[in-house]
């Protein structure tokens, strides 16, 4: 603090301020000092004598690593191609998919009728889609944020109207092919 400030103080609230200044802010009580216990620093567990833990030889280590590909036993023959693994897609979806239904088929004007049902419902949503996302913006009277958000959830539902239109219409391909 500098002389010309503290002339404008008040001298007694200066010798407040250097007296706080010079004692600690929290003082323990004497009695409750000697009641608390120090705990002991955390540290990790020692480690193990050397000869206490088991460990497994290394395997040795062959590079460059064995080919995949099988070796061709004959000069003329040609070599086996290696068996590919299914990707991890294909195996998730095989462990999705439900097991083939143990039955009489549906009928085939069942399938016709459900895949006619899918086309009128797929035109359906296709036309909401393009009524909805094909609509103007809002007009001026609502604030930028609002007309930002509606045009932004018309768009939202738009595309989940489209794709859901275009699921049916596969839906209804799969039901109409043969096999």
């Amino acid at each position: 603090m500098n002389v010309d400030a503290a002339e404008l103080l008040d001298p007694e609230l200066l010798k407040d301020a250097e007296s706080t200044a010079q004692h600690p802010a929290i003082v323990t009580p004497p009695d409750e000092a000697q009641t608390m216990t120090r705990l002991p620093a955390s540290v990790p567990p020692p480690l193990p004598a050397a000869g206490a833990l088991a460990t497994q030889p290394l395997l040795p280590l062959a590079f460059p690593p064995p080919p995949r590909v099988a070796q061709v036993a004959h000069p003329g023959v040609a070599p086996a191609l290696p068996v590919s693994r299914p990707s991890w897609l294909r195996s998730l979806l095989s462990t999705t998919q439900a097991p083939p239904v143990e039955g009489p088929a549906a009928p085939p004007l069942t399938r016709e009728r459900v895949a006619v049902a899918c086309v009128v419902a797929a035109l359906a949503f296709a036309l909401v889609a393009m009524i909805t996302g094909l609509r103007g913006a809002p007009d001026g009277s609502v604030a930028p944020l609002v007309a930002a958000a509606t045009i932004l959830g018309r768009s939202m539902l738009a595309l989940g109207a489209g794709a859901f239109s275009f699921g049916l219409l596969r839906m209804a391909e799969r039901l109409t092919s043969k096999g």
